[in-house]
């Protein structure tokens, strides 16, 4: 009996639920919005992409597109990225070097290795809390 309780308890712990439950700090949560912005913009899904951005860089990204995107006829962040950055990033890789949180701002330092390309990119891409959800401000996309 006393065995199985010793194995029952070690799998909680190693599963990590139940008392030994470890919630993610705010810098991991942090860490998971840039690795979601990322892997949506390698998979080409630009809605999800936008819906991590903050409201002022989707605003931004309209802006900056503002004669590209009259031309083409298009109105809303997902159709604009999908113009502009289309496959760029498909199929690259990004790992996360370093990310701290200062109350509701945060700092990600990220390597990005575009797929077919022998370098990696640095970027630091930069997030605010938003009604308890990370979403970024900006991407680091220069």
């Amino acid at each position: 009996m006393l065995l199985v309780v010793c194995v029952v308890i070690a799998a909680l712990a190693i599963w990590d639920v139940g008392p030994f439950s470890d919630p993610p700090t705010e810098a991991e949560r942090a860490q998971e919005t840039v690795e979601e912005f990322f892997d949506a913009a390698a998979d080409g899904d630009f809605k999800t992409f936008c819906s991590l951005l903050t409201n002022s860089a989707q605003k931004a990204i309209e802006v900056r597109a503002g004669s590209i995107a009259a031309e083409e006829g298009l109105k809303t962040c997902p159709e604009i990225l999908e113009v502009l950055v289309g496959d760029q990033l498909k199929g690259s890789e990004l790992t996360i070097t370093l990310s701290n949180v200062s109350g509701d701002r945060a700092r990600v330092e990220t390597e990005l290795r575009p797929q077919g390309k022998g370098g990696r990119e640095q970027r630091s891409v930069l997030l605010q809390e938003v009604e308890g959800e990370w979403l970024i401000y900006d991407p680091g996309f220069g």
